[in-house]
């Protein structure tokens, strides 16, 4: 399991220049007080945003005592860039602009932490694949799912699998996330990311990988107001191999993170911090254990996780084959809704790991 970094850790003591790339409303509220608690020393040296108001909240954030040092906030990448050197940038601004800006920060030499997804298309995740770039994709249930891959290994193929992930979603027309040229996409760019990722892990070997995506949408309900984008989705996926499974996405109902595995051998099923494990034995007898996660703080234990192998290129090539193989059924579901019918979905083969990384990112 991850951990987060103790103050002496090599981790801690790195000092790295950071830049961050879009400082949205989470940005601000999530992932700035996760960094502190992950690297405690790393400094925020600089923020790209063209919104006048953010130099405004970065102001209040550090008079505040929530930044610790002057932050100068650029509205132009160009003159970010000029006042760099940074070590890593983290990248959060709309999803239009992910590409460029991505490519212009690796050509710069800095270590790319990307908000979902990896890319829109399977063309620009394929530009990305050399480059040291990595989604910032953490688990509410880390180590529920981590026991589930430990026990998987043992319990024979997986058979089949359902995952629930909705969120209930205030408005947001008037932003860049209701626009379908800006966000690419909703909630299966989306929420839909965060299964895909999974996904990909669980079935990464290329006798298991998908081979098909149905995806059926629905816009926004009566009560909300009406975006471009689809806030829900249901998705059915069949593998090479005969595994099936089914992906249930929402950003209009209550929040939900449910994931079911069902495997030659036995079951798993995670509901929030819950967690049933049942197995099957050789005489046919079932045993059931129930598993509750402890508080492990998923954005730090993340970041903390991408901080410690910096450097370690084996796991940025871990992570880009698994950013390909799930920007692949990304573009089969969007493919499958704009044809109405099945969609084949890519093969990664020229991607595909040669070994599966772990739900941290490691190579196993």
């Amino acid at each position: 399991m991850t951990r987060l970094a103790p103050p002496d850790s090599p981790v801690a003591d790195q000092g790295w220049r950071l830049l961050i790339v879009g400082a949205g409303q989470r940005t601000v509220d999530v992932l700035l007080p996760a960094l502190h608690r992950a690297m405690p020393t790393a400094r925020v040296t600089a923020i790209c945003d063209p919104d006048p108001a953010v130099a405004v909240r970065i102001a209040g954030l550090t008079q505040a005592g929530r930044l610790v040092d002057d932050v100068s906030v650029f509205a132009e990448l160009d003159r970010a860039l000029a006042a760099g050197p940074y070590q890593v940038a983290i990248l959060a601004c709309p999803h239009d602009l992910h590409q460029e800006a991505t490519l212009r920060l690796t050509d710069a030499h800095i270590a790319v932490w990307k908000e979902k997804p990896y890319a829109l298309t399977l063309q620009q995740a394929a530009q990305l694949a050399p480059r040291n770039v990595r989604v910032l994709a953490h688990r509410p249930h880390l180590q529920l799912l981590q026991i589930a891959t430990d026990r998987m290994a043992a319990w024979g193929r997986l058979l089949s699998y359902r995952i629930r992930i909705t969120r209930p979603t205030g408005d947001y027309t008037g932003t860049w996330r209701a626009s379908a040229e800006r966000a690419g996409g909703g909630a299966i760019c989306d929420l839909g990311y965060h299964a895909f990722d999974l996904i990909s892990r669980l079935t990464g070997g290329p006798s298991a990988r998908p081979a098909t995506v149905y995806a059926v949408t629905t816009g926004s309900p009566v009560h909300r107001p009406a975006v471009e984008v689809e806030e829900s989705a249901h998705l059915t996926i069949t593998h090479v191999d005969g595994c099936a499974g089914t992906v249930h996405l929402s950003r209009c109902e209550e929040r939900a993170d449910e994931i079911d595995l069902v495997t030659e051998q036995g079951r798993i099923t995670i509901s929030g911090d819950q967690s049933v494990l049942r197995i099957t034995t050789p005489a046919g007898r079932t045993h059931h254990a129930e598993v509750t996660a402890a508080d492990d703080d998923p954005w730090a234990a993340m970041l903390c996780h991408h901080a410690q192998t910096l450097g370690d290129t084996a796991v940025t090539a871990a992570e880009a084959r698994i950013g390909i193989a799930a920007t692949a059924l990304m573009e089969a579901a969007y493919t499958s809704v704009r044809l109405g019918r099945p969609a084949h979905v890519a093969s990664c083969a020229g991607a595909a790991p040669v070994t599966v990384p772990t739900l941290e990112g490691r190579a196993s």
